[in-house]
């Protein structure tokens, strides 16, 4: 069964803003945490024994596809939830404002996990644009489909899990024309300025250039896909970054990687994190249907590359928890380990070993660390990690 209240003993705990872990307890009680110390006595509660393991902040997932049944790309939030150590995740402008009500109806209203959106400023959504489903089809193929009014009239309507904008610039998903494009991109300014909301910009293989997108992007917007292999991403040919990139950072704009089925190469960011330390703000995943089975799998691997890169352990749960939650404004909610914070931890297993690590184009490296997640606590309740949610059993180790 669940267990509403539950003693945390003997883990390593991050408390996801970057310090340094310490040895020990956290009490929880009526999903929330209620207490944080050393050696706390155990009363009439669940002990969870985390020896051996890290004690972080429910992981956040920053960039989602979980629109599940619509479209090409997205799969039940199941899939990149729970079971993966994710206790609460953004969906990123899968639905627009001709689908998003159903999202909210059938998805986000029964999932276990937290599930916030970002509205895609084409009314369609992210529902086709995979050259291997033809017609290839994007978000805006028909520049009148980034359609402003009606964009406002549904963050007005549902203004509590859209936290933000998104716009996907893509020539491709733009029916390669550059006008459709703009469409897009000055549209979803405008509806973010509207609706005093950050918005999230996709850009990769664009006919808008580069430092034009950097330079117009606002602090508390997020930059996605930050390490994608096309020739439009923001760092030189040796992989330093551009000024633009500099002075966006400097503004206060997040970036975020956004790994994906194509926008994650060790080419890109080897050289820019190793060597001229341009680390993500944020780790997320771009899971989706076409990247669920590998090079993503999951939330805990993404991480596990940065760790390759050579992040701080602290830092990347920083970049998977605390930071994503003040990126969609939730951070007084979610995202750390704190007396009086939401009860959504989970507890990570720095397994030793030799694993494979793979980018989007194929290329392996070996790392002898992975993260594993073990077990889940949302708000309060425990489950095991790594199982399909109908298979669940609430042992979770406890004793």
């Amino acid at each position: 069964m669940n267990h509403a209240s539950s003693l945390v003993r003997n883990g390593r705990v991050f408390d996801g803003l970057g310090n340094a872990p310490q040895q020990v307890d956290l009490r929880i009680r009526d999903g929330q945490i209620i207490e944080i110390g050393p050696d706390l006595r155990a009363t009439d509660e669940t002990v969870i024994d985390a020896t051996g393991l890290i004690v972080s902040p429910g992981l956040i997932d920053l960039h989602t596809h979980v629109f599940s049944g619509v479209g090409l790309y997205s799969v039940d939030p199941v899939d990149a939830g729970l079971r993966t150590g994710v206790t609460s995740m953004l969906d990123t402008g899968t639905a627009g404002s001709l689908t998003y009500p159903n999202f909210d109806r059938f998805i986000l209203s029964r999932a276990d996990e937290d599930i916030f959106a970002l509205l895609n400023i084409s009314m369609i959504g992210a529902i086709q644009g995979h050259p291997e489903f033809p017609p290839f089809m994007g978000d805006l193929n028909d520049g009148r489909h980034a359609h402003v009014p009606s964009a406002v009239a549904c963050v007005e309507r549902f203004p509590q899990r859209i936290v933000g904008m998104k716009v996907r610039l893509t020539s491709g998903l733009a029916n390669f024309e550059e006008k459709n494009e703009w469409a897009g991109f000055h549209g979803v300014f405008e509806a973010a300025d509207q609706t005093g909301r950050p918005c999230m910009i996709h850009h990769a293989a664009s006919r808008i250039p580069t430092n034009t997108v950097l330079q117009a992007l606002r602090a508390g917007d997020t930059y996605t896909h930050l390490y994608n292999p096309h020739p439009d991403h923001p760092f030189d040919e040796r992989g330093a970054p551009l000024e633009a990139l500099l002075e966006a950072r400097d503004r206060g704009v997040i970036f975020d990687v956004g790994h994906g089925v194509g926008a994650f190469v060790w080419r890109v960011a080897e050289p820019a994190c190793r060597e001229f330390e341009f680390w993500p703000d944020t780790i997320s995943t771009d899971i989706h249907q076409f990247n669920l089975h590998g090079p993503v799998v999951d939330l805990p691997t993404t991480m596990t590359k940065f760790l390759y890169l050579g992040m701080p352990l602290e830092q990347v749960i920083r970049a998977s928890t605390s930071a994503p939650a003040a990126a969609m404004r939730v951070q007084d909610r979610i995202g750390t380990l704190a007396v009086g914070r939401q009860a959504d931890v989970v507890l990570l297993k720095l397994e030793e070993g030799r694993f494979t690590l793979t980018d989007t184009e194929g290329q392996t490296r070996t790392t002898n660390q992975k993260l594993v997640p073990v077990s889940v606590c949302k708000q309060g309740h425990w489950v095991p990690c790594g199982r399909a949610r109908e298979e669940y059993v609430h042992d979770c180790g406890a004793r």
